[in-house]
């Protein structure tokens, strides 16, 4: 049969996956910079510093979705940790406005970041993704059916309660006026942090710009503080960068860092409990990690 469209629905396990054959041939390993090429070419003004450039192998096409790349800085040879405050601001105020664009759209609107060639970067200039999607992935899917179990059980945000528990816990691994980073105990990689607003809030379109700057100001922090490290043995860090928003105002935006080193020269892979039935394994003990990881940002800030 004909396939319409690049969502494949999966009966089983009753979910959507994306089928994007032609993604095979995309460019990897490339010394031309498509990203360059917007400035050299025209397509963005010289002084212009973050913009979105089209997906050039979108994995999805109206109505399906829509596929961009945010590009953090006009220098290719720039890395995240190298950027400064105001910069990462000027991607979270960019990041909105493409909430706000995709949101009228799409319910989903994945916004995320490929860091390091071992999980996948294909292009070293500076820059995320964001897909607008037609479903709502299983992820979302999943965080809002328990947002809408505890409201029914009288419990409140989920997500709220967790920020009061973890708040100036061991788990917590930094914080300031708008924000709080903690380690959980439930994590599944030994160094992943989950950023949660101290204010409850959906999504980026309700978010202040002081809040965005904070959340830049924190995504700068914790990002140098993998890199620090074992006295930076663990750097640069690969991680996977998420964040996590929905339209319905009960749901909490919060953003996730996978990274995925979890010792000098060894890396967390996704093995076989975790790939083929979803039961993570951490070995490593999370109250141990947060305290490395809180040293290894003292460290840095010092």
């Amino acid at each position: 049969m004909e396939q319409k469209t690049p969502l494949v629905w999966n009966p089983i396990l009753r979910q959507y996956l994306v089928n994007a054959a032609h993604r095979m041939s995309r460019r990897e390993g490339t010394s031309e910079c498509p990203f360059c090429a917007d400035i050299m070419e025209g397509r963005v003004a010289l002084d212009t510093q973050v913009w979105l450039h089209p997906n050039d192998f979108p994995p999805l096409v109206p109505p399906a979705g829509e596929a961009y790349v945010v590009i953090y800085s006009r220098d290719h040879d720039r890395t995240f940790t190298q950027l400064t405050v105001d910069e990462i601001y000027a991607v979270t105020r960019l990041w909105r406005d493409l909430y706000r664009d995709l949101a009228q759209r799409y319910p989903a609107v994945m916004i995320f970041e490929n860091s390091g060639a071992a999980i996948g970067q294909t292009q070293l200039h500076p820059h995320g993704q964001t897909y607008g999607v037609s479903v709502v992935p299983p992820t979302l899917e999943r965080e809002m059916e328990t947002v809408e179990q505890e409201e029914t059980a009288g419990r409140g945000c989920p997500f709220c309660r967790v920020r009061e528990e973890l708040g100036d816990s061991e788990y917590q691994v930094a914080a300031n006026a708008s924000w709080q980073v903690f380690l959980p105990p439930y994590v599944r990689y030994p160094y992943e942090t989950h950023f949660y607003p101290r204010r409850h809030v959906a999504n980026l379109d309700l978010m202040e710009d002081e809040e965005l700057r904070d959340l830049a100001a924190l995504l700068l922090k914790v990002v140098r503080g993998y890199n620090e490290l074992f006295d930076g043995a663990m750097a640069p860090m690969p991680y996977l960068l998420g964040l996590h928003q929905l339209a319905d105002e009960r749901f909490h935006f919060h953003v996730e860092i996978q990274a995925i080193g979890r010792a000098p020269g060894k890396l967390k892979y996704a093995a076989s409990s975790e790939s083929l039935w979803g039961l993570w394994a951490n070995d490593s003990a999370p109250v141990q990690k947060a305290q490395e990881l809180r040293e290894a940002i003292a460290k840095e800030d010092a």
